[in-house]
């Protein structure tokens, strides 16, 4: 294992800047996950900390060792892109054992590992067949092995998981952090998939515009969101738009009259936006008013339901707007249109920012 670190990394391209002042840190045996959306920096750093790209500005240090010049093949990195790469004229087992011939590692050892991979993968007894006689994600997964067995210090990964169904996907995001824990590797998993970072990654960096916007554990960045910006990209929210009260040692945001407690440090009269995720948007029958324990419980009305996997995604209709919920399947509320219900939340599920000043809170790490 290897500890990386981005000290100050900026790239142009011509005019244009890909990336700009990237400080990173990344420990022995850290997995971390580079999550943002297209454009916004990922595969630009994963080719920079890789070798096949080099920076405008700025330093990649492997064990305090500068190898901002090291050729690609010399940083003993194992990379899994995007696209598959695989040679066309070797077949499987030879795309995978590739790198343990070049770099003259035991092969025994290696088919060994190989052998293990191929089964995690669900690609046994594909390996004779040819790239061009597997599917698209057979190959991905034929990438992906072809790097761990290459006896890297590093895995680097660029959306490594893309081409695969969704049940094949949640397995292997799951299977894929065990088996880089085991292995020791210093891992870092570029992906668009928020879902995804959160299962397999010690630390997330969040990027926007070529930039880190928030930085820290799963459980940071997902319960203290430096912006609305990050709220919003990791996962469904409702914004609830309001004035702060403070009154008797509570904290309230006013909305159409209805105060709604809340947990902030912004003084009484701030105009404020309450970001409310789905998930934590609770809602019952009007029927258990007295059985629930909530800091807010308000009335409500379904306006759309809708069963996806194991979820119903609601819209209820509340201070006069919109209001989206997810419930689980089985829960006994009423779901059709018109109902009325109850919507509940605690002080602590709301995300609040000050209007005037949300995009302030994007600061650069």
């Amino acid at each position: 294992m290897v500890k990386v670190e981005l000290d100050n990394i900026t790239k142009y391209y011509g005019k244009r800047r890909g990336v700009k002042n990237i400080n990173l840190s990344i420990q022995e045996g850290e997995y971390l996950a580079v999550l943002g959306s297209t454009g916004s920096g990922k595969t630009t750093t994963m080719y920079i900390v890789a070798g096949l790209l080099s920076p405008s500005e700025g330093r990649i240090l492997f064990d305090d060792e500068d190898v901002t010049k090291k050729p690609s093949e010399d940083r003993n990195v194992g990379f899994v892109f995007e696209e598959y790469n695989l040679f066309p004229r070797m077949n499987v087992e030879s795309n995978v054992l590739f790198g343990p011939t070049v770099k003259n590692l035991d092969l025994t050892d290696s088919r060994q590992i190989a052998r293990e991979m191929f089964s995690l993968l669900n690609i046994s007894g594909k390996e004779m067949n040819f790239p061009d006689e597997i599917s698209g994600g057979q190959k991905q997964r034929v990438a992906l092995a072809r790097a761990i067995v290459s006896n890297a210090n590093l895995l680097v990964m660029d959306d490594p998981l893309r081409a695969l169904d969704a049940k094949i996907r949640e397995i292997l995001q799951v299977e894929l952090r065990n088996l880089v824990k085991d292995l020791g590797l210093t891992c870092i998993h570029a992906t668009h998939d928020t879902q995804e970072a959160m299962r397999v990654a010690d630390k997330i960096a969040v990027f926007k515009d070529g930039s880190i916007v928030q930085f820290g554990t799963p459980e940071e960045v997902y319960n203290e969101p430096v912006s609305i910006y990050v709220a919003n990209f990791l996962g469904e929210t409702t914004e609830i738009e309001g004035t702060i009260l403070q009154e008797k040692n509570q904290n309230f945001l006013i909305v159409e009259d209805i105060k709604i407690e809340i947990e902030t440090d912004l003084k009484s009269g701030t105009k404020a936006v309450a970001l409310i995720p789905a998930e934590l948007a609770d809602i019952y029958s009007i029927s258990e008013r007295g059985e629930i324990n909530y800091d807010n419980i308000i009335e409500a009305e379904i306006i759309s339901s809708k069963c996806v996997g194991e979820f119903y995604d609601i819209d209820i209709t509340a201070f006069n707007q919109v209001i989206k919920a997810k419930e689980l399947i089985g829960k006994s509320v009423p779901l059709s249109e018109g109902s009325k219900i109850l919507f509940a939340t605690d002080k602590g599920d709301f995300r609040i920012f000050p209007i005037e000043e949300d995009e302030k809170n994007e600061k650069e790490i």
